[in-house]
């Protein structure tokens, strides 16, 4: 199975590895994968995304508020001071 986030579609990067005489070899680095659940179904996705859909998630049931909400509590807490 290869190493590609089922969402996202991120994938492992070839990067230089170097050492202490600064020699440029190049090496892979992987995506780190996790095995989640989502609706019956197991998929392989990356770490940031299992946080963004966490994030997408509290969002969407009013846990965390959003830009808008932050921005109407900002105002209505300036024209409270004033």
């Amino acid at each position: 199975m290869s190493r590609i986030d089922q969402l996202s579609g991120k994938r492992a990067r070839v990067i230089n590895s170097r050492s202490h005489s600064n020699i440029a070899s190049r090496r892979k680095q992987n995506v780190n994968l996790q095995t989640i659940r989502i609706d019956g179904k197991r998929i392989r996705v990356s770490t940031r995304t299992v946080r963004a859909l966490k994030r997408a998630a509290a969002m969407a049931h009013g846990e965390i508020p959003t830009k808008k909400q932050k921005k109407a509590a900002k105002k209505a807490a300036f024209a409270a001071k004033k």
